[in-house]
């Protein structure tokens, strides 16, 4: 894997939009939010455009982030929002990327992205608040926490306590995954995701129950949670049911029998805290605490 350097203070970073349009107060309040914390900011030339539900043509929203890879005065790119269109850039990037490793930040539809990049050009990649989203609210005093020391490398390593433990066992691995619905999407795709051998983290926001089993069905199905290191289950904000067949009750099923430890409650993606995960580097997850430890530094 090829990790980025670290973040120094008075880095630029720059903002794109890959995906959908963005709110211009909250990117704002978001772009204020890390001048405070130092750093010099430039947005993406596409980043305000509009097309519908999207932050501007596919083309466009593709060249600002090839632009700022390739730029070495740009030291991080962090994406603006989520919503939807980020699988439609994958045609206009190539592996080449993995020339130019840099720090890579956003989730939700963003997943698209941090996994293709992580598994096709071999860069780390974080699974981390957006700017126009959590950044632009404040985030926690653990949500910094997570963030800064360890995009800057004073923080190396760290261990988080999680909720339940569903399948006992201790594993290590690199850690991929994010948006449970949009790994889905990856299916019978060239960019189908790689899950052989990961600790898989899966999230996602107001899916009903029965949505959640019928897309963890469809991964079953497709193989992809046959030889996974461990899964770890995150936030699933707005999805709770009417019945008694919840997102609890789904996965102690569907997993009850796993090879692999199991374990919910990471406290990441589109709930109430949303901490940086790295992907691409070496991870310990241990059912019997239960806790996820970060084990090497994700940036140089």
């Amino acid at each position: 894997m090829h990790k980025p350097a670290r973040l120094q203070p008075g880095a630029r970073i720059g903002i794109v939009a890959p995906a959908g349009c963005v709110d211009e107060q909250a990117l704002q309040a978001g772009v204020e939010a890390l001048r405070a914390e130092g750093f010099e900011i430039e947005l993406g030339a596409n980043v305000c455009a509009r097309d519908g539900y999207l932050a501007g043509g596919a083309a466009q929203r593709a060249a600002d982030v090839l632009q700022f890879f390739h730029r070495g005065d740009i030291a991080a790119i962090f994406c603006a929002r989520g919503g939807f269109g980020s699988i439609q850039l994958l045609s206009y990037l190539s592996s080449e990327l993995k020339n130019y490793p840099k720090i890579f930040v956003g989730y939700s539809d963003i997943t698209i992205l941090l996994n293709w990049l992580c598994q096709s050009c071999g860069l780390v990649t974080f699974h981390a608040p957006m700017v126009a989203e959590d950044i632009a609210r404040g985030l926690s005093e653990d949500g910094r926490a997570y963030l800064w020391p360890v995009l800057s490398g004073r923080r190396r390593d760290w261990t988080v306590s999680l909720e339940e433990t569903i399948r006992p066992g201790q594993a290590e691995g690199e850690m991929i995954g994010g948006c449970l619905s949009l790994l889905v999407t990856t299916l019978g795709t060239p960019y189908e995701i790689d899950t052989r051998g990961k600790l898989f983290f899966i999230e996602d926001v107001g899916e009903p129950p029965y949505r959640i089993e019928r897309m963890l069905t469809h991964l079953k199905m497709a193989g992809k949670l046959d030889q996974l290191a461990g899964l770890v289950f995150g936030d699933f904000a707005n999805c709770a049911g009417n019945g008694p067949r919840g997102i609890k009750e789904i996965i102690a099923e569907l997993f009850y029998h796993a090879a692999y430890p199991v374990v919910t409650g990471m406290r990441a993606g589109h709930g109430s805290e949303n901490l940086a995960l790295p992907f691409g580097v070496k991870m310990r997850l241990d059912g019997a605490g239960p806790s996820l430890a970060l084990l090497e530094s994700p940036v140089l």
